[in-house]
């Protein structure tokens, strides 16, 4: 779908992200995230409850910062990538337990448990993580997206093979890490935006 996406299109999906306000909470889901997985209490399943509460901060700021300077825009419908989202997502869980039988017998059960657990995980967990990045970067053609899908993988095969942490250490490390640093460049780019953007001239692109 993304390849037959129309340079109006990405012109459209470039300008809803150009902000740094998707770069700035997704950097915090994923930094929360990963303090909270790192934990190892019940308080990492409210994890997957930051989505809810971000989603309301994501539209305040548009509204209160975005809109007045540059106006609204309508995101094309995505149905069809979420859908493939899922399905991918789906698919993946299905090969990660697929492999898990793979290690299990060339390596005997226990030997092979803890080396898929330890060093594949991470690293698969990353490839996971990076199906949203890499979306958006399908959809906006832009470079930081793309680099950030390609930061998931990579930290998670080099954090064990380096010795920094392994397992579910290394992934709740990958995420916080890579979500810090969204978090900052989420921040600086919206700084300039609010610069380039500045308020006397919000009136002015409000009526045009």
């Amino acid at each position: 779908m993304d390849a037959r996406l129309t340079k109006t299109e990405v012109r459209v999906q470039r300008m809803l992200v150009r902000d740094g306000i998707t770069e700035m909470l997704f950097g915090a889901l994923l930094l929360v995230f990963g303090v909270l997985f790192s934990i190892g209490s019940p308080l990492a399943a409210f994890g997957a409850l930051l989505p809810v509460a971000l989603n309301p901060l994501g539209s305040w700021l548009k509204r209160r910062f975005v809109y007045p300077r540059i106006g609204y825009a309508r995101a094309p419908k995505g149905e069809r990538a979420i859908r493939g989202i899922l399905i991918t997502a789906i698919a993946a869980v299905a090969l990660l337990a697929g492999t898990l039988g793979l290690f299990a017998l060339a390596l005997g059960f226990e030997e092979g448990r803890l080396l898929w657990l330890s060093h594949f995980v991470p690293a698969f967990a990353g490839l996971l993580m990076a199906i949203g990045p890499w979306t958006i970067a399908r959809t906006t053609r832009l470079v930081r997206w793309y680099v950030m899908a390609g930061l998931f993988p990579l930290s998670g095969t080099l954090l064990p093979l380096l010795g920094m942490a392994t397992g579910y250490a290394a992934i709740s490390l990958e995420a916080a890490i890579i979500g810090g640093l969204a978090l900052v460049y989420g921040l600086g780019l919206f700084v300039s935006f609010l610069r380039t953007y500045a308020v006397e001239e919000a009136g002015h692109g409000a009526g045009s």
